[in-house]
């Protein structure tokens, strides 16, 4: 028995000492492996401690419900979004639709956004579309789509832009319009004036003024009508008969916000004894006869009594302002030449107002203004407003298209095409007595291809127009767009706060076009999203983005799209269906590369996922740490864990063999993150010092090697030296060669 017992006391003490080599070698590994931050001089770090860490932010969602503000103000556009968690500012983009000929907006293409706000610290913003609304202002056609981002500066991270294709954050937006077309009689009668005008949608009400200045100045508000009532009649004094009134409207909406006030129209009433209005008011050859003026003639009106004298006001109104605008007064012959400031494309209304200024009295009685009639207006010949150049199925060819000129429901047209090489050379007829093929309210033509066209219109009499606005072809995508990965670039070359390099895109030019440049779009998605990144246009075949947001692991698409010398341009590569380059990436899918530091943290992400699913090395007794055991990677290949007592240590063999947990960006199609080949293995001493060693190659997204030789153990933890790393790009050259980084890294 005693010598049982002696034997058993010797027995006990070996294990005791194995037991004690295990805590330290396996309180190692368990540490390192797990890459637990360890300093020998602080408390130690168990595991749970850092299985429950938070979660680390990297990445941030796009805002949700933007909308924008619909007829609200009168100058400005309110947008507002739900807040993002972890945003710190927002990006806003802006892209402004003009109506088509049906008088419908379509959403805008990715192109068409332009960078609005780089920093808004809120959820809402007020932009300002208009700091002086006016009756003219162009803006109140046109809608406003916004698109807005997420961004975190400090953590460097950025989301996709909002989805404008998306109801709920459409995000369009337009502006509170005043009423048009305001109508005032014109000595119609003599005890009220009638006042017409185009009503808004959104208006509850409508207020209206008056005033006796021409320049709307001193106007008092007379009346508030409702918003479903588009006519008002003011009634008129005795001791008012003959006088001039200038009236304006504003529309009121729900909010209690008015829009600026309508364009000022003129009215009056007629005053006993006035002259009757002249009649045959007749634009003479007005219908696309001439490029420059336009001849009014009328009939002449007797005098009222043997001490008046005659003479004419001529008034113009258009189809571009409503307005009536003196020409001339004190007309004494019955017709009048007009060529003050006229245009092209636009119908000009000729109204004559009868004046009889009266000796005897000294007194000016105005008659009614003359009626409209189809006789009474006139247009200049005109070439077609809207010409444009687009493709045709010729590489040879392209195709001229265009509205019809002014005028062409009742006068016939032939139109011509002229072509140059240059912007401001010579232009050559290509195409002339065409009348063209409908389609979509366009005429259209095949015609030989130039850099540069113009167009005009030629009426029944052989009389040419002036040309029109100048339209080019639209330059074809540019060829073999290569957006670099994880490449080592010679110049620009420093990274971001995301330890992160640029990416290098390069491009050629169309085989059969010469662009005057090109703009550059990024996305992370290939089919949507894409946000413009270059603010000029690129003359060269190549740009760097040297993005401060790019982070590891996120690759992004480029679209290159051509322009031509007049800023127009549509085409580009898609990066949706751009072909796939050898290393298995679409060309046009780019990363930069990563610092060493980062390369490890990124590598290491799959390291730690790797050792959570090993039971062996988590059991809380050392003793039963000893063994083996074998895990799967969640996408591929194999971790392998050995541990035995070897000598007065002990040695743990940690083989990874095509080991795979991750995809890029957790999209399948993209392929492996990091792909692990390789051993990480402690030697250990009874004391719990020793080192790990071997090393692990990568490949996938970030190729590279991470060598064990240099770290230390120390006390049964890893306590010091440092790793070794190397760097490579897809096509295996070194970005990095071998360098030391802390053994700290990846505990941050």
């Amino acid at each position: 028995m005693c010598r049982k017992f002696s034997s058993f006391k010797f027995q006990s003490s070996f294990f005791i000492f194995q037991f004690t080599l295990l805590f330290l070698l396996f309180s190692c590994a368990d540490w390192f492996q797990d890459k637990v931050g360890m300093n020998t001089d602080s408390n130690n770090v168990t595991l749970e401690d850092f299985f429950y860490k938070a979660a680390a932010v990297d990445s941030l969602d796009s805002p949700m419900q933007v909308f924008a503000s619909k007829g609200m103000y009168s100058g400005k556009i309110a947008i507002n979004w739900t807040k993002v968690d972890n945003a710190t500012s927002y990006r806003i983009e802006r892209a402004v639709v003009k109506a088509d000929s049906a008088g419908k907006y379509a959403l805008p293409e990715e192109s068409d956004f332009d960078l609005l706000v780089e920093y808004c610290y809120s959820t809402t913003y007020t932009d300002t579309i208009l700091s002086n609304p006016t009756s003219t202002s162009a803006e109140y056609f046109n809608h406003y789509f916004y698109r807005i981002t997420s961004v975190n500066y400090s953590m460097n991270l950025e989301s996709d832009p909002s989805n404008p294709n998306d109801s709920s954050t459409r995000a369009e937006g337009y502006l509170l319009s005043p009423p048009t077309n305001i109508e005032v009689d014109k000595g119609k009668s003599s005890t009220e004036i009638g006042i017409t005008w185009t009503g808004v949608s959104e208006a509850v009400y409508y207020k209206i003024y008056r005033g006796e200045k021409e320049n709307g100045t001193g106007m008092e508000l007379i009346d508030t009508v409702r918003g479903n009532v588009y006519s008002y009649t003011d009634g008129i004094l005795s001791s008012e008969q003959g006088t001039e009134f200038y009236y304006k409207i504003a529309a009121q909406n729900s909010n209690g916000n008015d829009s600026a006030y309508s364009s000022i129209a003129m009215g009056y009433s007629l005053k006993e004894g006035a002259p009757s209005a002249p009649e045959k008011v007749i634009v003479d050859d007005g219908k696309g006869k001439s490029t420059t003026q336009l001849k009014v003639t009328w009939d002449s009106v007797a005098a009222t009594s043997a001490t008046s004298t005659i003479t004419y006001s001529l008034y113009r109104a258009s189809s571009e302002d409503s307005v009536y605008t003196l020409l001339k007064n004190k007309l004494t012959a019955t017709t009048y030449t007009d060529s003050a400031n006229l245009k092209s494309g636009i119908f000009y209304y000729y109204y004559v107002q009868t004046v009889a200024y009266d000796s005897a009295t000294q007194e000016n009685l105005k008659s009614a203004f003359s009626e409209k009639t189809d006789d009474s207006f006139g247009f200049l010949l005109s070439p077609p407003s809207e010409f444009e150049i687009r493709d045709s199925s010729s590489s040879e060819k392209v195709v001229a298209a265009w509205t019809p000129s002014i005028g062409s429901d009742s006068i016939t047209f032939t139109y011509s095409v002229y072509a140059s090489e240059s912007e401001n050379g010579t232009y050559s007829k290509v195409a002339e007595n065409i009348t063209g093929s409908e389609t979509d309210s366009y005429l259209s033509k095949e015609v030989d291809k130039f850099n540069f066209y113009k167009i005009t219109a030629t009426n029944e009499d052989g009389t040419e127009s002036d040309f029109s606005s100048l339209a080019a072809p639209m330059p074809s995508a540019p060829k073999n767009v290569v957006a670099s990965k994880t490449k080592y670039l010679d110049k620009d070359f420093s990274p971001n706060k995301n330890n992160v390099y640029p990416v290098l895109i390069s491009w050629e030019k169309p085989d059969s076009d010469n662009p005057a440049g090109y703009y550059v779009y990024r996305s992370s998605k290939p089919d949507s999203s894409f946000r413009k990144i270059t603010d000029t246009l690129v003359t060269d075949f190549e740009y760097i983005d040297a993005s401060d947001t790019a982070k590891a692991g996120t690759p992004y698409y480029y679209k290159v799209v051509s322009v031509n010398s007049l800023g127009q341009g549509k085409k580009g590569n898609d990066p949706s269906t751009d072909s796939k380059g050898s290393d298995g990436f679409v060309t046009s899918l780019g990363y930069g590369a990563l610092t060493r530091e980062q390369w490890f943290r990124e590598y290491n992400k799959t390291v730690k996922a790797s050792q959570k699913k090993l039971t062996l090395m988590h059991k809380p007794n050392d003793m039963d740490k000893l063994g083996s055991e074998t895990i799967s990677g969640d996408i591929s290949g194999t971790l392998s864990y050995k541990a035995a007592v070897a000598g007065l240590g002990a040695e743990i063999t940690m083989p990874y063999s095509n080991y795979a947990d991750f995809y890029i960006n957790s999209d399948s199609s993209l392929g492996v993150y990091f792909l692990l080949n390789g051993n990480t293995d402690t030697t250990s001493n009874m004391s719990g010092n020793g080192n790990m060693h071997g090393s692990v190659v990568c490949t996938g997204m970030y190729p590279g090697t991470a060598s064990y030789g240099n770290l230390q153990i120390k006390g049964g933890a890893a306590g010091g030296g440092s790793y070794g790393v190397v760097t490579k790009d897809l096509q295996g050259n070194i970005v990095f060669e071998s360098g030391e980084i802390s053994w700290l890294i990846g505990e941050e």
